[in-house]
């Protein structure tokens, strides 16, 4: 109604709206007499409009203006007609002629004219994004591939093997997940692997470092705004990270950051599976597969009041501890190993790491887990000019850790304990640099010792040289 209202006010509409039209629009009378063409015709036809309107199609025909004509076919059968033919401006064009009815009487016929040529650019370059598109999403899928080798779960230990059995088995539902683990575990690289390993993994994958975003933008960064929600708002709004994560996973990491205000929200979001944009009274429908993680003792905290018993129950489906790396046996030499292949790679060296070394370094405790043996790697890896990385190389907390491992202060007898351990700490570093020099003479000079005094130590300690 508020269209016919419109035209029936101001006739000039339709024909303004035919005027902007990109198909070639041509309209004869029930003679066959030409009363409309617009610019989209002239372009295709290549005629102007003042040599075709108010004369004759027939006549038309005659003086080889056309060489076929859709619309006569339509006034003599009565019936819709296509047809391909080429316009004196040599473009070939695709022509659909309609009847035009008044009270069951043909008053007129109107032509859509389209420029086929056009159309077969158009079907190119719809053909070329679709290859473009095929191309991306297959790059993005090798990407995504080698994102998540490269940042692989690398283990041999029995703790860990059971730790992905469970994983792999969760991986393939949809219920929520709850990792829990100490920092530098590798609880974002498990939740990548439940994510790669489940039905949603050509869906998005988001992440939330719950502890990184700042308490008061919280809800607005989760779940998103309306325009001019709040002052600072944009005016173009913003979507949430759930809505970015629709139809995929989300990844709440350090859950337990979260204040309770903001625990309560998210506990509705999880039931009613629908959340509310700041601002917003309208509900978005989610379907998400929701991993959370945390290095807290959640159980110790609901005690505490710091988190809601109930998001807990509703987080916790599915239970998944990693265990620290100092109770993962036989998993550290693997990391070396890689870590050291990816770090020869990367800048195209050789560089191993001696027996000593990589001793001290499984027996270290490693409170800050992977990332921390990673980052020692890394560490030494830099500053070592060699082919080689030593045991002085060792971070004075390793070295230290392993020289009161390695070596029982029981065995002491008669010394005190920070005597001996001195004394240990002293042979361990001699013995190392006699292996790195070819003389006692440039081993004292090393040691900024006299020769000496060297001579006198490796007896004290009975070193083999």
């Amino acid at each position: 109604m508020y269209k016919k209202s419109i035209i029936n006010e101001n006739p000039n509409y339709l024909f303004k709206a035919l005027e902007y039209s990109s198909d070639g629009i041509y309209i004869c009378d029930e003679n066959a007499k030409t009363i409309y063409v617009n610019p989209a015709y002239e372009e295709i036809s290549g005629l102007k409009a003042s040599e075709v309107i108010g004369k004759n199609l027939n006549l038309l025909l005659e003086e080889n203006t056309f060489n076929i004509s859709a619309s006569l076919e339509v006034l003599k059968t009565k019936k819709t007609v296509s047809l391909i033919h080429r316009y004196i401006s040599g473009k070939t064009a695709f022509t659909t002629a309609r009847p035009i009815y008044d009270n069951k009487k043909i008053i007129g016929v109107i032509c859509n004219t389209r420029d086929v040529d056009e159309l077969s650019d158009l079907k190119k370059e719809l053909e070329k994004a679709h290859i473009e598109k095929k191309r991306y999403s297959e790059e993005l899928k090798l990407l995504r591939e080698k994102h998540f080798s490269a940042k692989g779960l690398i283990y041999k230990s029995e703790a860990m093997k059971e730790t992905l059995e469970v994983a792999s088995t969760a991986a393939k539902f949809d219920s929520t997940i709850l990792i829990a683990g100490e920092s530098g575990t590798g609880k974002e690289v498990l939740a990548k692997f439940i994510y790669q390993n489940s039905n949603r993994k050509d869906k998005p994958f988001i992440k939330v470092n719950c502890a990184a975003i700042p308490k008061n933008l919280f809800e607005s960064e989760l779940f998103g705004y309306m325009p001019g929600a709040f002052t600072g708002a944009s005016d173009t709004g913003k979507v949430g990270m759930f809505e970015l994560a629709n139809d995929g996973t989300i990844l709440l990491d350090e859950i337990g950051e979260l204040t309770m205000p903001i625990q309560s929200k998210l506990l509705r979001v999880i039931q009613e599976q629908e959340v509310y944009r700041v601002g917003g009274t309208e509900p978005i429908k989610l379907d998400i597969r929701i991993i959370a993680s945390t290095n807290r003792d959640i159980p110790k905290e609901i005690k505490d009041g710091n988190f809601r018993e109930d998001l807990y129950f509703r987080l916790n489906v599915v239970p998944i501890s990693i265990p620290p790396l100092r109770k993962r046996e036989g998993d550290v030499p693997e990391m070396i190993k890689y870590f050291m292949t990816n770090l020869n790679s990367k800048y195209d060296k050789n560089v191993v790491i001696s027996k000593e070394v990589e001793e001290a370094l499984n027996q270290y405790s490693w409170p800050g887990n992977v990332r921390e043996l990673q980052n020692v790697i890394e560490y030494m890896f830099i500053m070592n000019d060699r082919d080689e990385i030593k045991f002085e190389q060792l971070p004075d907390k390793i070295l230290n850790e392993h020289i009161l491992k390695s070596n029982s202060i029981n065995k002491r007898g008669s010394k005190g304990k920070l005597k001996y351990l001195m004394e240990v700490y002293e042979k361990i570093i001699i013995e190392s640099a006699l292996k790195n020099h070819s003389s006692m003479r440039k081993t004292a000079k090393t040691l900024e010792i006299n020769p000496s005094t060297l001579s006198r130590k490796i007896k004290k300690y009975n070193i083999s040289i």
